[in-house]
């Protein structure tokens, strides 16, 4: 699975593309972050327009959120006192350098996590994707995943992490019964049920992909706008393997 929220929600990035937001030069420190009406306020020490970027959700704090930049001021309020919890401040930043092409600055937040909270599944979950998609570190994606799972065995979102850091190395055949725990446990999870075909699809058994793929064909298609680009990219790689049989 690809990096959680707070929420822990399954299977994705949920970050949108950043509209407009100039690089910013010059600056090693992390942003400012704290929290607005439906988001989060992240500004940096020297303020120049430049330097502004506005995270919100898209829903409550609970549930999964997506990043979006650059939001109309009318719709900004100023912000209040600075975030106190220290997962929400570690992972509302690494979203916020991932969603600007740089995990190499999310890597150390998630790692300062850990040295805190040594057993975060959220930290671990998200830095063994860090490693394994972004960085092609899979040995040590899979090292922090297998940590989280000594604690949390049957966590079906730990179990879609590991499986899809097993895709990433081309380990298909020990890919696929760890991904489809992951299917059974949390009752066809549609985006499960997509990495499972995505990895039937590698390994090029189409007929076994289909089982999971058709029953969820038509809901990834309603969630595809609130996909990630890694999600997105798989999906549309099974949808070509696996067009709609004509009835």
């Amino acid at each position: 699975m690809f990096p959680l929220r707070i929420s822990v929600s399954a299977a994705v990035l949920f970050c949108s593309a950043v509209y407009g937001v100039l690089p910013v030069f010059g600056q090693t420190n992390d942003p400012a972050v704290t929290p607005i009406p439906g988001g989060f306020f992240v500004q940096w020490d020297e303020k120049k327009p430049a330097d502004v970027a506005v995270i919100q959700l898209d829903k409550k704090f609970s549930g999964t959120y997506e990043l979006t930049f650059d939001v109309p001021k009318e719709f900004v309020n100023a912000p209040s006192a600075a975030i106190a919890d220290e997962r929400l401040r570690i992972t509302v930043l690494a979203d916020y350098w991932l969603s600007r092409g740089k995990p190499e600055r999310a890597v150390p937040l998630y790692e300062k996590g850990l040295q805190k909270d040594p057993d975060s599944f959220l930290f671990l979950n998200n830095l063994a994707m860090l490693y394994s998609q972004s960085l092609g570190q899979h040995e040590k994606g899979l090292e922090l995943v297998n940590r989280a799972l000594e604690k949390n065995k049957d966590d079906t979102r730990l179990l879609d992490t590991k499986g899809l850091i097993l895709v990433n190395s081309n380990n298909l055949k020990n890919a696929q019964p760890v991904l489809q725990r992951a299917v059974e446990l949390s009752c066809q999870n549609p985006m499960f049920c997509m990495h499972l075909a995505y990895a039937y699809v590698r390994d090029s058994q189409d007929s076994a992909a289909r089982r999971y793929f058709d029953p969820v064909r038509e809901r990834l298609e309603q969630m595809k706008p609130t996909m990630g680009k890694e999600n997105q990219a798989m999906y549309q790689s099974v949808l070509s393997a696996l067009p709609p049989l004509i009835q």
